[in-house]
């Protein structure tokens, strides 16, 4: 099953260590090389050390210079996005051992840190692990109104912190091992979140943990104190101005952490610390004031103002992503900077193709259709989201092909379905399709190549073209003269801020007036493959929205839009071909009509709950005239010339109904989140 750990061998090999440390300044360069030279100093047989250069040529020429005649050592520049989450990205892309140590560039690791560690990965349940980090003040000793309970604000151990040996949800970055396929598995470190240069921002290594967490369940991620390090505390960061400032930063991370991982998991550790460690410090403090130490005061203060600041700084990060536009650019400063920087897709990696179903009987075709990809590694998950009939199985109870999983989903809904084929899906690229399409025989290859060919690393998504059968009925005929889902036979790659290179090439598509919003152009739920992660990193499919839910439509439309506003590319490309088994009578027409409209205003009213709530309102007014008179590039494919104006009608009635449907959506939603919880 997906997420499951690797079983033990009966005669386990020695594990391999690679050590990433990433720097951006030459101000550090005494505390660099020792930190470089304690890693070497404990380097066995197969290990390595990266050391990662975040946009700085001649720290990147200095340090070559250093280490250009010990072949343990090699020394890369950053190519990803400025900033440590890009960096640390680059070091695993250019590791092949079987566990990542990450250290700071001022941190110095002491005696039998890797043998402490590679004991720690002995066990295969073992994930992840977060060592010791223990401030070594440049003054000596930290200021008297420095609460211990905030070392976090430093970069290291704090009161309250895990005992060895303890199960975490994440560890502190300065000191981490993570094993380096789980890791690629997750895509990375998001470089929405992560310091850049000296700016006191981090959480990349939050989400790390618990984007392991929910990827691989029965893993690990445990506090190991043999991994130690001695991490400088500079001068300037023993002011109150960088702590109050560090905390504000933390409080704004919360905030995007939030909006990428949900409240329960970004707050699961919170909690707790503001009610044990914090609580408890609030008596310690007062305790030792009583006892006559008159600085308690002080760090009681300062902890208190510690707190504020921090929930400061996650009011203020929510009501901004409330009213910008997420806008992400490289270290140009122009193109969409791509979410993963983690192991480029090869030609030949592994593609899992997700079919959910409720036991249609085209769901053969379909099937059949999918093993017989001419690429050379596949799996076909079938998601049964109607399981207690035992449809789905009867009708693939011949198919044998060990590439072929069936995975029971019994929340009604193709978003749920989706997700469940997401979360059992072990390839770097997860495409979709649906159970009354068929793929034609090149249709894996050719996504493969649309990722493999991009030159910018900036395509998330692949989309492809939808055309009906060959031998059509009249009204599958006039289906597919609407140019439903068919998109065009151009090349097309669609960015909030378009790359150089796409510009330069001519296949960057246009932005017109609802662009991104209403994001029908950039492809279709039957025909979409996206690169591993990088749906986790969206919240998967709305189970709000889609077939099986009130909505009826628009999970797809919702997705895609969401990969771009999140700052990511969608690749359009023609020659990645579905045939789709379009309706064939007047009734299924109708009630698709109907949906088209439903899912499509449905998806934009989730939008006016959103940051996004005033441009798509100041977008409005013209959408409504559009829907009445519309313009040729503007228009819905029902709207078209030769459409019947029963199926307009239809559609346009859908698109009143879809606002109250989302909202009848949502609550169906939370009821049965909280018949769930009480379970």
């Amino acid at each position: 099953m997906f997420g499951a750990l690797p079983v033990p061998s009966a005669h386990p090999r020695a594990i391999s260590v690679c050590v990433v440390i990433c720097c951006y300044t030459a101000d550090r360069r005494d505390l660099l090389t020792r930190a470089i030279d304690a890693a070497l100093a404990q380097t066995e047989d197969g290990d390595r050390l990266v050391v990662v250069v975040d946009h700085n040529d001649a720290l990147r020429t200095e340090l070559d210079a250093r280490l250009a005649g010990d072949d343990r050592a090699t020394v890369v520049a950053n190519t990803g996005t400025r900033g440590l989450s890009g960096a640390r990205n680059t070091g695993v892309a250019n590791a092949s051992q079987d566990v990542v140590v990450f250290l700071d560039d001022d941190a110095v690791l002491r005696p039998g840190g890797l043998a402490a560690a590679r004991a720690a990965f002995t066990d295969t349940a073992v994930l992840a692990i977060g060592g010791q980090v223990d401030p070594a003040w440049a003054s000596g000793t930290a200021p008297r109104w420095f609460p211990d309970e905030f070392g976090w604000v430093v970069g290291c151990d704090y009161r309250g912190i895990a005992a060895d040996g303890a199960d975490i949800r994440n560890p502190i970055g300065a000191a981490m091992a993570v094993r380096r396929v789980e890791l690629e598995k997750i895509g990375g470190f998001t470089d929405r979140l992560g310091r850049v240069d000296d700016l006191p921002v981090g959480c990349e290594e939050t989400l790390m943990g618990i984007e392991l967490h929910r990827t691989f369940p029965d893993g690990r991620i445990l506090r190991t104190t043999g991994l130690a390090v001695d991490h400088t505390v500079s001068p300037s960061r023993e002011t109150l101005r960088y702590f109050i400032s560090r905390c504000r930063h933390e409080g704004k991370s919360k905030a995007t952490l939030r909006q990428i991982a949900g409240s329960g998991d970004a707050f699961s550790a919170e909690a707790t610390y503001l009610v044990r460690t914090i609580g408890s410090g609030v008596g310690r403090y007062l305790g030792q004031l009583v006892r006559g130490d008159v600085t308690a005061l002080a760090r009681l203060a300062m902890m208190l103002i510690g707190v504020l600041a921090t929930v400061a700084g996650t009011a203020a990060g929510t009501v901004r992503q409330m009213l910008t536009p997420r806008r992400r650019t490289t270290a140009s400063g122009t193109g969409s900077a791509p979410r993963r920087a983690v192991g480029a897709i090869r030609s030949d990696d592994l593609v899992s193709i997700v079919i959910p179903t409720v036991g249609r009987d085209l769901l053969v075709e379909t099937v059949e259709a999918a093993l017989a990809q001419d690429h050379p590694a596949i799996e076909v998950i079938v998601v049964d989201n109607r399981p207690t009939s035992g449809h789905t199985r009867a009708l693939l109870a011949d198919h044998t092909d060990p590439r072929l999983r069936i995975v029971d989903e019994p929340v009604p809904g193709i978003s749920a379905a989706r997700n469940a084929g997401n979360h059992a899906a072990h390839g770097r690229i997860v495409a979709f399709t649906d159970d009354d399409a068929r793929p034609r025989r090149d249709w894996v290859s050719q996504i493969v190549s649309a990722f493999t060919d991009d030159p910018t690393g900036t395509v998330a998504v692949v989309t492809g073209r939808v055309i009906g059968v060959e031998d059509p009925t009249q009204l599958q005929e006039m289906f597919e003269n609407a140019k439903v889902f068919d998109k065009g036979a151009a090349d097309v790659i669609w960015a909030l801020n378009p790359h150089p290179a796409h510009l330069a090439d001519g296949v960057s598509g246009p932005h017109n007036a609802f662009f991104p919003y209403t994001a029908g152009q950039f492809g279709s739920g039957n025909n979409m493959a996206f690169a591993a992660g990088v749906l986790d990193g969206i919240g998967g499919f709305d189970l709000r929205l889609g077939t099986g839910t009130p909505t009826r439509g628009g999970e797809d439309l919702d997705v895609l839009r969401a990969v771009i506003l999140d700052g990511d590319a969608i690749a359009y490309r023609p020659n990645a071909v579905v045939v789709h088994y379009h309706r064939d009578n007047m009734d299924d027409l109708r009630v698709q009509s109907y949906g088209y409209g439903t899912g499509m205003s449905a998806a934009l009213t989730k939008l006016l709950f959103s940051r996004h709530v005033f441009a798509v309102l100041a977008r409005l007014p013209k959408g409504v005239r559009l829907l009445l008179v519309p313009d040729q590039e503007t228009a819905s494919a029902f709207a078209r010339e030769g459409w019947p104006a029963e199926l307009r009608h239809r559609e346009l009635r859908g698109y009143l109904a879809g606002p109250f449907l989302f909202v009848r959506g949502h609550l169906r939603y939370r009821a049965a989140r909280r018949a769930e919880a009480q379970r």
